[in-house]
């Protein structure tokens, strides 16, 4: 039981010109002259927005943290402290198959209703069971009970010493909210969050106003306006011209400029996003271990690394970074060698090479295009040609797309501490679609770590799946890269691991 209260130049990578053109692009989103942000308000330009107002339709770190904003989970990690902290719970126990968790008292949504554990039963069972929800697959055999209301109990099929990983990004909505407006709830996004929805518009800003019935400590910048804003170099005008205050995924060659520039500044932290070429296993040609062998052969991330994101980040040596938990020093990589990949593709029946279509996000992924286009160019040597199809990231993510198994080779990201997260959500078999791999030596693994409260054991039982994962190759780990962020230099504020942009934790100066 355990309590816890290579010779290339850059400029030919980097071919297009960041800032060309665009002022046009941003001069209409929000009417403002350039001016420092203050205490009344503050934009924030990110690549990626809303596309509903569903709480539980989306996963990923920055749309996270726009909700986050307004809904709020039970706990949540502190990357500063390497440790899992209250949000909505006061306390938690694990005790095998049980997690008990005590809510905080004296917390009311922004309805004025009170929060009590039937809301976060109601939460967890829509999570579960709403058929647009992205959130219910690696909880679906979670059960909740209520004995009182600020007690709930967590039960699960097997001891699950990561449960809080689970619920780190589960947030928790208003019951007496979804009585009342029934299937209208969501247009009115009911939190106990440090700011209240106050309209929102696809395509256009997400504006917020300070809830200054807050039941913790009261933010203090009373407006906050989120705009999506694909093109990063629409993101850097906006924040050099004033009309942005904050903008993530700064693009590398624009460092100097933001760094320079009388108004800004850059943020920069080492990131915990992991970025990777997945195979889903259930299409051919990924179905045979030989090609996947040589999609690996044929990629090379240090070139990327150097040309594209400066050093700006760590080529993977294996199936995670080494800033991870589950990471395995002694594993190395697929070595790069084009000749090796055509020979494995002629073995497993492709002599004449390969045609497939590499799909991505480019308003996601910083340098998406850039990058896919550099590993076209890779697998072109190695006999694969490659059609690069460009999908906006709700599209791209969606039951469509990612989520649903629909795509076969596709470019991606994941945000992980721990290595138990992205093996869970990609090679656990049936969890998620995204991969289509199922293994049962590696679930028996998967699930004996996620048994385990010995942090020592679960390392050593991740670097065993994370052999198996790297030999069977339904993947082809690329590298981790800093979260950079352009930043008003009167804004108080250190950038986080994860992507997420939180105004609550930013304060003015001047």
């Amino acid at each position: 039981m355990t309590s816890h209260e290579t010779n290339l130049s850059r400029r030919q990578f980097l071919r297009h010109s960041a800032t060309l053109g665009v002022g046009a692009l941003i001069a209409p989103t929000i009417e403002r002259t350039a001016h420092a942000a203050s205490k009344e308000r503050v934009v924030i330009y990110q690549g990626v927005s809303l596309d509903s107002l569903h709480p539980y339709g989306y996963s990923g770190g920055g749309i996270n943290g726009i909700w986050l904003h307004m809904i709020e989970p039970l706990i949540v990690m502190d990357y500063g402290r390497k440790d899992y902290v209250g949000v909505l719970a006061e306390s938690w126990e694990f005790q095998g198959r049980k997690w008990v968790f005590q809510l905080k008292k004296n917390i009311r949504f922004h309805n004025g209703a009170p929060f009590t554990s039937k809301d976060v039963a109601y939460s967890i069972e829509r999570m579960k069971t709403d058929k647009r929800s992205l959130q219910g697959g690696d909880i679906a055999e979670l059960e909740v009970e209520t004995p009182d209301d600020f007690t709930v109990v967590c039960t699960t099929k097997q001891p699950h010493a990561l449960l809080l990983d689970r619920l780190d990004t589960r947030y928790i909505i208003s019951k007496a909210a979804a009585d009342k407006y029934s299937d209208q709830a969501d247009n009115y996004a009911i939190g106990t969050g440090p700011y209240k929805f106050v309209s929102w518009q696809r395509g256009g800003n997400l504006v917020l106003t300070r809830n200054d019935d807050y039941w913790g400590a009261k933010a203090e910048i009373k407006e906050v306006i989120l705009k999506g804003v694909k093109e990063e170099a629409a993101r850097v005008a906006g924040l050099l011209s004033g009309q942005a205050d904050v903008v993530s995924n700064l693009p590398i060659e624009e460092l100097d400029r933001v760094a320079k520039h009388p108004r800004t500044r850059v943020e920069k932290v080492p990131g915990f996003r992991m970025y990777f070429l997945a195979m889903n296993v259930t299409f051919k040609p990924f179905d045979n271990k030989l090609v996947r062998h040589a999609i690996n052969h044929a990629i090379d991330p240090a070139i990327m690394m150097k040309h594209i994101f400066a050093g700006n980040g760590e080529v993977l040596n294996g199936p995670v970074a080494s800033n991870m938990t589950g990471f395995d020093p002694t594993m190395k990589r697929y070595p790069y060698d084009p000749k090796k990949a055509r020979e494995l593709l002629a073995k497993a029946g492709y002599p004449n090479g390969l045609e497939l279509k590499l799909h991505f996000s480019p308003d996601r992924h910083l340098k998406g295009r850039e990058l896919c286009e550099v590993i076209a160019n890779q697998l072109g040597k190695a006999g694969v040609k490659i059609e690069l199809v460009g999908q906006e990231y709700a599209v791209y993510w969606g039951k469509d797309g990612v989520n649903g198994g629909k795509l076969p080779f596709y470019y991606a990201g994941r945000t992980a501490s721990d290595a138990d997260t992205f093996y869970d959500q990609y090679f656990h078999t049936g969890v998620t679609k995204r991969i289509g791999y199922s293994n049962p030596e590696v679930d028996k693994l998967i699930e004996e770590q996620q048994r385990s409260a010995d942090q020592k054991k679960r390392v050593t039982i991740l670097q065993q799946a994370g052999r198996i994962l790297m030999d069977d190759a339904p993947f082809v780990p690329l590298y981790t890269l800093a979260e950079i962020y352009g930043v008003a230099r009167n804004i108080v504020w250190k950038g986080t691991p994860d992507n997420r942009i939180l105004a609550a934790e930013m304060k003015t100066r001047g």
